[in-house]
């Protein structure tokens, strides 16, 4: 366990390789065609797909900016942490920010998430994000309507977004600013009937000005996972890690040094890095090393895959 702390020495990235050869093509005839799609007045007749394509009768879409602070990136991932564990799919567009953030919750909760691109499969859009990509494919699906060779240019980002609409029952903005393009994913489900939620933001903050926006012209309000998934996942929905509610055991806190309480406070969103907790919390990395070790032993948090931690559901409420 403790060798595995060393994370300056190892590069956990997975590189996708050739995703392309591994694509399969839906069309409109198939079985697994997305209903929902059909809504669309320019539904695709075919698009192509890496990965389990999941049920998308409940679903939903959390899109938002990719300068996202780490208060809405957590938020995003706990929401579609939350969402899995209620059996319900969460497709977003693979971006960094809100997008990767809610992607990873998917996964780490152990449920499906959908990337859908706005490029071709030879060259997924950001490359930045091969490592996310690579372990979507085990947990969901890659999709996208653009052939091989297809840039990444504003264009396409729109037609990605409408698919991202019409594939969710309801779409989350976790955070958006004025011009984002996360509000067009917003119009497009407006436009379709889908319910569209926005998580409030501070009046003087920029990147929440157009979740302020939303909510002046009717998109209902998100404060809390429950608020979406009263919307979207019927009673007594299938869950798939084990039910949500709160764990009735209390801990004990006050044996922790203040060194390790403030990692596992830094660790009740989503699953970070060791470096990461470094530069959040200025702790040295050899304090760091030790508190995840002695947090480990304890139960208080668990091991993500890349070598992330993040605090255990049951250990300090982290949700």
């Amino acid at each position: 366990m403790g060798g595995q702390l060393v994370w300056s020495l190892v590069d956990s990235r997975v590189m996708l390789g050739d995703v392309s050869a591994r694509a399969r093509v839906v069309t409109n005839g198939c079985d697994d065609y997305p209903t929902a799609l059909r809504d669309l007045s320019d539904a695709p007749n075919s698009f192509r797909v890496v990965g389990p394509l999941p049920g998308l009768g409940r679903a939903i879409a959390i899109v938002g900016t990719r300068r996202a602070d780490d208060e809405a990136l957590d938020f995003a991932y706990a929401l579609a942490r939350e969402a899995v564990l209620n059996g319900v799919v969460v497709v977003s567009g693979g971006a960094i920010g809100v997008d990767r953030a809610a992607h990873e919750g998917a996964i780490d909760g152990g449920g499906s998430t959908v990337v859908v691109l706005p490029t071709g499969l030879d060259s997924p859009y950001p490359q930045t994000n091969q490592d996310l990509f690579e372990r979507v494919i085990r947990a969901g699906c890659l999709l996208t309507e653009a052939e091989d060779r297809a840039d990444a240019r504003p264009g396409r980002f729109l037609k990605r977004n409408r698919l991202i609409a019409a594939l969710g029952h309801s779409t989350v903005v976790v955070q958006a600013p004025a011009r984002s393009g996360a509000l067009s994913t917003a119009r497009f489900a407006k436009r379709l009937g889908r319910t569209v939620f926005a998580v409030p933001a501070s009046p003087w903050d920029p990147r929440g000005s157009g979740n302020l926006r939303l909510l002046s012209r009717g998109a209902r309000i998100c404060v809390r996972p429950g608020d979406v998934l009263s919307e979207t996942a019927p009673r007594g929905g299938r869950q798939v890690a084990g039910p949500s509610t709160k764990n009735e055991n209390t801990y004990d806190f006050s044996n922790l040094t203040q060194v390790e309480q403030t990692i596992l406070q830094s660790l009740r969103g989503r699953a970070r890095h060791p470096e990461d907790l470094c530069e959040r919390t200025r702790i040295p990395a050899f304090e760091v090393q030790q508190s995840i070790l002695r947090l480990l032993v304890r139960g208080l948090i668990e091991e993500k895959p890349g070598g992330r931690y993040q605090s255990c559901r049951s250990g300090g409420q982290p949700y």
